[in-house]
């Protein structure tokens, strides 16, 4: 009642309602609020139709059943509700493309982009929100998985554990074991336990702090089965090595929590670009299929260093099935066969070049490994150096300067509507820097 002038309350109110059982509850209320004279109409509008006609009465009347509204005669109209938004449709109204009954009504229809849109702007807050600080960089308790494959069935623990991860030493393997931070089904394991293909271990490491990464992911598309973002670099795609929560996966999954998110493709932690991710395995066993087929184009933005003579090239050199001692891949004519398609797009000053890449084949390491074998290594690039040498780092620290690498577009079919959609990610600063 506030914010009425003083003086309405002298004046008669009159009320009225459908079958009169809410105005004899208002008017008690009215009347504990200061108001002198409150009338209603007896029996409601049903009771007046009966006794009076319709005549002077403009419109139909709101009922509380199945009918939805009566005209005076008491007989039921077209006009039903919106079940979203309780809005009162006018069989018009019912004909609209937008109305879907159960759904939605042309008075409350948003499109599927609204809805993205609107679901994407919640969803980058909440992001934006978690990696303002890192959840790998903060100390934590860490249990990572170890599965044993195969090829390691009948090995014992420290065998295991030393030829599954042979860069670390066979002594720090026995002191973790021995301070029985290795566990099987929850319980310490001795190193002459001997394994079964399909068995899990698990690494107790506490006090676990990961490096920071770079935190600056966008969300570009999303719908019920697909999340596409532009990934930063450097960031890796999942838990591996020194990272467990600084990943894609880990911080992706905390904005999408009760999901299971997959990866349909994979971009090195030192590329930026399009990722891919899928919100069910269905959809993901769709996207993959697409992957391994062909199917899915892909453009890349790289920077290289050196100028290259030719503005177009296609390199076919095969790529090795299993990584070197350095933990990449390498030329190997024996190996996998690899397509890359090149195009100069610009000559800097600074003796490096900007490059349009079109991979036809999803090789590891590809567009990297084709560039180096061309003498052509990407900028910025920590494993494959100039002059065909081969560095030993992986992932870049953050601050670092960048592998100028970009996954720029991707052009896939979408796994339910079976059409074709392109996704691009803009392009970063590097490629139009002009050099000095």
């Amino acid at each position: 009642m506030e914010g009425l002038p003083d003086d309405i309350k002298s004046k008669p109110l009159v009320m009225f309602c459908t079958g009169g059982i809410r105005c004899e509850k208002a008017g008690p209320f009215m009347e504990q609020h200061g108001f002198d004279e409150v009338y209603q109409l007896d029996g409601g509008i049903l009771r007046y139709f009966e006794e009076c006609g319709g005549e002077p009465y403009v419109g139909e009347c709101f009922v509380f059943d199945k009918r939805v509204a009566v005209d005076s005669e008491l007989h039921e109209t077209e006009t039903a509700q919106c079940y979203a938004c309780q809005h009162p449709l006018t069989a018009q109204e019912q004909e609209s493309e937008y109305y879907q009954p159960g759904k939605s009504c042309p008075h409350c229809y948003r499109s599927p982009a609204e809805i993205m849109r609107e679901s994407i702007t919640i969803r980058q807050a909440a992001l934006d929100q978690i990696t303002r600080e890192l959840p790998g960089s903060q100390p934590y308790h860490n249990q990572r998985p170890l599965n044993v494959p195969a090829r390691y069935d009948h090995f014992s623990v420290i065998d295991f554990l030393n030829a599954y991860h042979p860069h670390v030493p066979r002594k720090r393997w026995s002191d973790e074991i021995a301070e029985s931070r290795i566990h099987y089904q929850g319980k310490p394991v001795v190193e002459s336990k001997l394994l079964r293909a399909g068995m899990r271990l698990d690494h107790l490491i506490p006090e676990t702090v990961e490096p920071d990464v770079a935190t600056g992911i966008t969300l570009l598309f999303e719908d019920d089965d697909l999340i596409v973002v532009d990934k930063p670099a450097p960031l890796p795609m999942h838990p591996c090595g020194r990272f467990n929560r600084n990943s894609l996966i880990y911080l992706i999954g905390q904005v999408y929590q009760g999901e299971k998110i997959r990866m349909a493709h994979r971009l090195d932690a030192n590329t930026s670009g399009c990722v891919i991710l899928c919100r069910k395995k269905s959809t993901c066993h769709h996207l993959q299929t697409q992957f391994v087929s062909g199917r899915v184009e892909k453009s890349y933005w790289a920077r290289v260093q050196g100028h290259p003579a030719w503005d177009q090239l296609t390199e076919t050199a095969s790529i090795s099935k299993e990584p070197t001692t350095a933990g990449v891949r390498c030329i190997d004519p024996h190996g996998l066969k690899a397509e890359t398609q090149f195009e100069k797009v610009r000559d800097f000053s600074d003796g490096t070049t900007l490059l349009q890449c079109f991979p036809k084949t999803g090789r590891t390491n590809q567009i990297r490994l084709h560039l180096w074998h061309l003498g052509l290594p990407i900028q910025g690039d920590p494993v494959f150096l100039p002059d065909h040498q081969l560095g030993n780092k992986q992932t870049l620290e953050l601050g670092a300067p960048p592998m100028c690498l970009h996954a720029g577009k991707i052009r896939f079919e979408h796994p339910r509507q079976q059409q074709s959609m392109a996704i691009k990610a803009p392009p970063p600063e590097w490629t139009s820097i002009s050099g000095g």
